[in-house]
């Protein structure tokens, strides 16, 4: 068996940093100080990011070819150490007294969103059945913990809830895994890729084990009707792990995705075209509706997130690399965009402790710059141009136009001008609504300030660079393949 370490440097440096911490926290005088916990999470983010661009010329397997690596895998993997470090940088706003779900233990706290990240980085190189599911575990089973990390029962109910639905999740992946086995004998992913052939359509049990990991991705991905577990995960876990979670989830379940539906059995996706426009259609339509009568601004964010599954699945509905590097893009700008409005909810309900969309108000005179930062997050998720979200969408819409769909370009434009009327009814709390006269300074960390200020530039980046690059969005395929190098 060949071992080439250097493939797997990113997730040995996070493992690495976890345990470093872990260690470090015996050492240190206050069990309450987590500036010296944070700085060596980023520290090892970043060093694992850097270790990553070194790896375009390494050997592509490794462990047997049990472990790989390709652009895209690298590509992905940055994704999600970028994000992972945006919300350990936004993370000490939530260490204030006044709020219920004040964070303690910060050092555990940060191990433990490494550890699931290493997780998730191992399940991006997963090359068969056995490592995937079992990397799969290792990013899953750290965020039940997460989202009951705070001693208050909406914590610990969360938690319950999401590993209830996450088990049952787990067990109809590995259900489904179990009949791909049974029917080809193979573990790799190459090799049942090859076994799979066109002749083997006929067996009832490919589909069945294709309903059964669609389950399960859906799970991950809230896509409708799997979404049930969110708004009370979302809504009962601390802040900054809602906010990893609305991201992890998301990066994980796609991930997933890539790995089974697209690149093992791609070829059954094209004739359930129509049944994947009606998933995304059901998705985003529920998402959307449902998210207009929230006034929790974290169950709020659980239904802006279901809404925001339904147009990532727009991009399982070709196996060209165009749905491939548009669903990439999308999940990098939904990262950035997300984190960047969580980076201002994470301040205001730690501080004032108070989750009502009506609490911000007064927001835009008390704190003008995080008003502005979460107004121009809210306007990239609801797609409004020239920000990233409208780039991310139009390259989805897209791809349902270019096989014919153009029915479900009007619903997801439709649900579009849906998700702008209730993301403006948090800007008008802030903006417009007479000022809260409970509404106070908030104070911001430097490194929130930093971690907030790159999600919200890089949001807004993110939607120029297709201008920058070609002037047109015609393109866009041909410049995302370039661009992402897929």
């Amino acid at each position: 068996m060949n071992l080439s370490l250097e493939l797997m440097a990113p997730e040995i440096i996070v493992l690495a940093t976890g345990f470093l911490i872990l260690i470090s926290d015996l050492f240190q005088k206050s069990k309450n100080e987590n500036k010296a916990s944070s700085i060596l999470a980023i520290v090892g983010i970043m060093l694992a990011a850097c270790s990553g661009l070194f790896l375009t010329d390494a050997p592509k397997e490794t462990l047997g070819g049990r472990f790989g690596l390709d652009q895209l895998d690298l590509i992905l993997k940055e994704i999600l150490l970028l994000s992972a470090g945006l919300v350990i940088m936004i993370s000490p706003a939530a260490m204030k007294e006044k709020s219920e779900q004040k964070i303690t233990h910060f050092s555990e706290f940060f191990t433990v969103i490494l550890f699931t990240l290493s997780g998730m980085m191992f399940l991006v190189s997963s090359r068969d059945l056995v490592t995937l599911y079992v990397s799969l575990e290792l990013a899953t089973i750290p965020l039940f913990a997460l989202t009951a990390w705070t001693k208050t029962d909406k914590s610990g109910e969360a938690g319950v809830k999401y590993l209830i639905m996450g088990a049952i999740g787990s067990a109809f992946l590995l259900y489904g895994l179990g009949f791909i086995y049974s029917i080809t004998g193979d573990l790799g992913l190459k090799a049942i890729q090859t076994t799979l052939t066109a002749s083997q359509l006929t067996n009832p049990s490919l589909y069945l084990a294709g309903a059964l990991i669609l389950a399960g991705v859906g799970f991950k991905l809230t896509l409708f009707p799997f979404h049930m577990w969110a708004p009370d995960a979302y809504q009962g876990a601390p802040t900054p792990i809602t906010a990893f979670l609305s991201v992890a989830s998301k990066g994980t379940g796609l991930i997933l995705a890539i790995q089974l539906l697209l690149k093992v059995m791609g070829f059954l996706l094209q004739p359930f075209v129509f049944g994947i426009a009606i998933l995304a259609t059901l998705t985003m339509t529920l998402g959307n509706l449902v998210a207009v009568r929230q006034n929790n601004l974290k169950r709020f964010m659980a239904y802006s997130s279901i809404s925001q599954a339904g147009y990532l699945l727009m991009g399982f509905m070709t196996t060209k690399p165009e749905g491939l590097t548009a669903m990439v893009f999308y999940m990098l700008v939904y990262a950035l965009t997300n984190l960047a409005a969580f980076g201002v909810l994470i301040v205001h309900i730690h501080q004032t402790g108070q989750e009502d969309i009506t609490s911000l108000r007064g927001i835009s005179k008390a704190n003008p710059l995080l008003a502005l930062s979460l107004m121009i997050a809210l306007f990239g998720l609801a797609g409004i141009p020239p920000l990233a979200g409208f780039v991310g969408k139009f390259f989805l819409f897209s791809i349902a136009a270019q096989v014919g769909y153009y029915w479900l370009v009007a619903v997801a434009a439709l649900n579009s001008t849906v998700s702008l009327y209730y993301y403006l009814r948090l800007v008008r709390q802030m903006y417009i609504e007479p000022e809260n006269p409970q509404s106070q300074k908030l104070q911001i960390s430097p490194m929130s300030i930093l971690g907030l200020g790159i999600a919200t530039v890089g949001s807004v980046v993110a939607g120029l660079i297709p201008y920058i690059y070609d002037g047109i969005l015609a393109t866009s395929s041909q410049w995302l393949q370039v661009w992402l190098k897929i």
